[in-house]
């Protein structure tokens, strides 16, 4: 579990200098106290895997996060899914499969589940050995690059976050895999502390479909 933890903590954000003389360390400090004082946080998504192999799959739906380590990621595109934690229990949900996978949160080692730990978290510097800010061309004009190593052993070998240096917000999160695989993460539209409620991240199985215990997609 503590890999969820260092995971999360890559989506921390705050305050700190003006953009111009903004520097490493500026920008860490305010990427964790800006999620540290969130109570949600919601946006349309882009998710891109590829696997070791260099085959790319494309996912893109709207993302709903809240206090205590609540989540709703809700697919659109290509098809309609749900997965969902109440910060206990994880689902996923497949309307045209009939079929919903579950699974304890403790128990999970999905990529999504480290993302419903981020609001009111902190220090980045507890859980990466080191930072390197990148001049690499970031996803939105104007992002500042971020590489981080974890300090645990985790399944990544490293994660890059594109940091907004005028609000702190989290716009692009990439992450390598130990097994030559990479996610990727682009948050657009967000929106925090707007008073979503918990019953957004209720789930339950439909009449007539099947649940399997364990995520397995």
């Amino acid at each position: 579990m503590c890999y969820f933890l260092t995971f999360c903590l890559a989506l921390l954000v705050s305050a700190g200098a003006g953009p111009q003389q903004m520097g490493l360390s500026d920008i860490i400090q305010g990427v964790e106290d800006s999620f540290a004082r969130m109570k949600d946080f919601s946006s349309d998504f882009i998710q891109i895997f590829e696997d070791p192999l260099n085959r790319k799959q494309q996912e893109s739906g709207h993302l709903y996060l809240m206090r205590p380590r609540m989540m709703r990621w809700e697919y659109q595109n290509p098809e309609d899914k749900l997965f969902i934690s109440d910060g206990k229990t994880v689902y996923f949900y497949v309307p045209a499969d009939r079929q919903v996978n579950k699974e304890a949160v403790k128990q999970s080692f999905d990529d999504r589940i480290p993302m419903m730990f981020l609001l009111g978290q902190a220090n980045l510097r507890n859980e990466f050995t080191r930072f390197e800010l990148l001049n690499t061309k970031p996803f939105f004009e104007g992002l500042k690059v971020v590489r981080m190593y974890p300090k645990r052993k985790t399944d990544f070998q490293e994660i890059v976050m594109e940091v907004d240096p005028s609000n702190y917000q989290i716009r692009r999160l990439r992450f390598a895999h130990s097994d030559g695989s990479r996610s990727e993460f682009i948050f657009l539209s967000i929106r925090t502390n707007t008073g979503l409620r918990s019953s957004l991240f209720d789930f339950k199985v439909p009449p007539g479909v099947d649940v399997v215990q364990g995520l397995g997609q």
